[in-house]
Protein backbone atom coordinates (compact mmCIF):
# COMPACT_ATOMS: atom_id res chain seq x y z
CA UNK A 1 0.00 0.00 0.00
CA UNK A 2 1.29 3.57 -0.89
CA UNK A 3 0.42 6.55 -0.33
CA UNK A 4 0.49 9.94 -1.44
CA UNK A 5 2.47 12.77 -0.29
CA UNK A 6 -0.73 14.83 0.84
CA UNK A 7 -1.90 11.40 2.69
CA UNK A 8 1.60 11.04 4.26
CA UNK A 9 1.77 14.59 5.02
CA UNK A 10 -1.65 14.23 6.78
CA UNK A 11 -0.98 10.99 8.88
CA UNK A 12 1.69 12.25 10.34
CA UNK A 13 0.31 15.89 11.28
CA UNK A 14 -2.20 14.03 13.09
CA UNK A 15 0.41 11.83 14.85
CA UNK A 16 2.09 14.74 15.84
CA UNK A 17 -1.52 15.96 17.20
CA UNK A 18 -1.85 13.73 18.95
CA UNK A 19 1.52 13.02 21.08
CA UNK A 20 0.85 17.03 21.44
CA UNK A 21 -2.42 16.62 23.01
CA UNK A 22 -1.24 13.79 25.30
CA UNK A 23 1.46 15.59 26.35
CA UNK A 24 -0.72 18.59 27.18
CA UNK A 25 -3.45 16.20 29.00
CA UNK A 26 -0.10 14.57 30.65
CA UNK A 27 1.67 18.11 32.28
CA UNK A 28 -1.91 19.67 33.16
CA UNK A 29 -2.69 16.51 35.36
CA UNK A 30 0.80 15.69 36.82
CA UNK A 31 1.15 18.82 38.05
CA UNK A 32 -1.95 19.85 39.29
CA UNK A 33 -2.16 21.32 42.72
CA UNK A 34 -4.41 19.61 45.42
CA UNK A 35 -4.61 20.10 48.81
CA UNK A 36 -5.14 16.77 50.68
CA UNK A 37 -5.81 17.01 54.81
CA UNK A 38 -5.39 13.57 56.51
CA UNK A 39 -5.98 13.13 61.04
CA UNK A 40 -4.83 10.88 63.27
CA UNK A 41 -6.26 9.62 66.41
CA UNK A 42 -4.64 7.71 69.21
CA UNK A 43 -6.46 6.56 72.63
CA UNK A 44 -5.58 3.96 75.43
CA UNK A 45 -8.36 1.88 74.24
CA UNK A 46 -6.80 1.50 70.96
CA UNK A 47 -3.55 -0.98 72.34
CA UNK A 48 -6.20 -3.09 74.30
CA UNK A 49 -4.22 -2.51 77.49
CA UNK A 50 -6.30 -4.01 80.44
CA UNK A 51 -8.46 -2.67 82.38
CA UNK A 52 -6.46 -3.67 85.43
CA UNK A 53 -3.59 -1.93 84.18
CA UNK A 54 -5.43 1.50 84.26
CA UNK A 55 -7.50 1.31 87.32
CA UNK A 56 -5.36 3.71 89.57
CA UNK A 57 -5.61 6.02 86.18
CA UNK A 58 -8.60 8.80 86.48
CA UNK A 59 -8.20 10.45 82.79
CA UNK A 60 -8.20 9.35 79.75
CA UNK A 61 -5.95 10.75 77.28
CA UNK A 62 -6.47 11.29 73.65
CA UNK A 63 -3.83 12.82 71.04
CA UNK A 64 -5.02 13.89 67.27
CA UNK A 65 -2.54 14.76 65.00
CA UNK A 66 -3.87 16.83 61.58
CA UNK A 67 -1.22 17.07 58.84
CA UNK A 68 -1.60 18.53 55.44
CA UNK A 69 -0.98 16.02 52.73
CA UNK A 70 -0.95 17.68 49.06
CA UNK A 71 1.35 19.90 47.64
CA UNK A 72 -0.82 23.48 48.16
CA UNK A 73 -1.77 24.70 51.18
CA UNK A 74 -5.03 23.94 53.26
CA UNK A 75 -7.08 26.48 54.01
CA UNK A 76 -10.07 26.93 56.11
CA UNK A 77 -9.39 24.15 58.27
CA UNK A 78 -11.47 23.24 60.90
CA UNK A 79 -11.82 20.25 63.83
CA UNK A 80 -14.80 19.61 65.89
CA UNK A 81 -13.97 16.55 68.74
CA UNK A 82 -17.22 15.67 70.57
CA UNK A 83 -16.16 13.24 73.80
CA UNK A 84 -18.11 11.09 75.94
CA UNK A 85 -17.28 12.49 79.07
CA UNK A 86 -16.10 16.36 80.23
CA UNK A 87 -13.04 17.43 78.81
CA UNK A 88 -10.75 18.29 81.56
CA UNK A 89 -7.59 19.72 80.00
CA UNK A 90 -6.11 20.28 76.47
CA UNK A 91 -2.79 21.40 74.77
CA UNK A 92 -2.72 22.41 71.11
CA UNK A 93 0.24 23.10 68.68
CA UNK A 94 0.70 25.77 67.37
CA UNK A 95 -0.68 27.71 70.36
CA UNK A 96 -1.57 30.24 68.92
CA UNK A 97 -4.61 28.62 67.26
CA UNK A 98 -8.21 29.60 68.05
CA UNK A 99 -9.86 27.40 70.34
CA UNK A 100 -13.58 27.08 71.29
CA UNK A 101 -14.25 24.57 74.43
CA UNK A 102 -16.86 23.98 76.70
CA UNK A 103 -17.67 20.79 78.54
CA UNK A 104 -17.28 17.99 76.06
CA UNK A 105 -16.76 19.87 73.14
CA UNK A 106 -14.07 21.90 71.63
CA UNK A 107 -13.69 23.23 67.81
CA UNK A 108 -10.33 24.40 66.30
CA UNK A 109 -9.84 26.92 63.32
CA UNK A 110 -6.64 27.89 61.29
CA UNK A 111 -6.84 29.87 58.48
CA UNK A 112 -4.08 27.73 56.32
CA UNK A 113 -1.82 24.94 56.79
CA UNK A 114 0.69 24.89 54.17
CA UNK A 115 2.01 21.14 52.89
CA UNK A 116 3.74 18.61 55.55
CA UNK A 117 2.18 21.58 58.33
CA UNK A 118 0.75 19.95 61.08
CA UNK A 119 -1.74 20.65 64.17
CA UNK A 120 -1.50 18.39 67.39
CA UNK A 121 -3.92 18.30 69.86
CA UNK A 122 -3.81 16.67 73.41
CA UNK A 123 -7.06 15.82 75.50
CA UNK A 124 -7.47 14.58 79.15
CA UNK A 125 -11.09 13.75 79.78
CA UNK A 126 -12.56 12.13 82.74
CA UNK A 127 -13.88 8.98 81.05
CA UNK A 128 -12.81 5.49 81.29
CA UNK A 129 -9.24 5.02 79.88
CA UNK A 130 -9.83 1.67 78.50
CA UNK A 131 -12.76 3.09 76.70
CA UNK A 132 -12.73 5.44 73.41
CA UNK A 133 -14.10 8.38 74.77
CA UNK A 134 -14.27 10.43 71.21
CA UNK A 135 -17.92 10.45 70.39
CA UNK A 136 -17.31 12.37 67.08
CA UNK A 137 -14.39 13.69 65.26
CA UNK A 138 -15.38 16.18 62.31
CA UNK A 139 -12.45 17.55 59.93
CA UNK A 140 -12.99 19.78 57.03
CA UNK A 141 -10.99 22.25 54.99
CA UNK A 142 -12.20 24.62 51.89
CA UNK A 143 -11.83 21.81 49.07
CA UNK A 144 -13.81 18.80 51.38
CA UNK A 145 -13.84 16.59 54.26
CA UNK A 146 -10.61 15.75 55.59
CA UNK A 147 -9.50 11.18 55.82
CA UNK A 148 -8.79 9.16 58.41
CA UNK A 149 -4.99 8.10 58.39
CA UNK A 150 -5.66 4.45 59.96
CA UNK A 151 -8.43 3.74 57.62
CA UNK A 152 -6.58 5.29 54.27
CA UNK A 153 -3.62 3.42 55.59
CA UNK A 154 -6.01 -0.05 55.95
CA UNK A 155 -7.47 0.55 52.50
CA UNK A 156 -4.02 1.07 51.08
CA UNK A 157 -3.06 -2.64 52.55
CA UNK A 158 -6.30 -4.16 51.25
CA UNK A 159 -5.60 -3.21 47.75
CA UNK A 160 -1.88 -3.91 47.82
CA UNK A 161 -3.35 -7.61 49.43
CA UNK A 162 -5.86 -7.77 46.51
CA UNK A 163 -3.32 -7.44 44.08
Amino acid sequence: MEFDNPTLIAIVSAAIAGIALIWAMFTHFSTRKVSKLTYEVSQLSDFGVPVSFLADMPHSPIAITVTSRGNKGTENVILRLKTKSNIENYEVSPPSLPVTHNDNELEIKSVRLNPSQQIKLFVRCNGEPSESQISELDLSHSEGAGMNENERSEEHTSELQSH
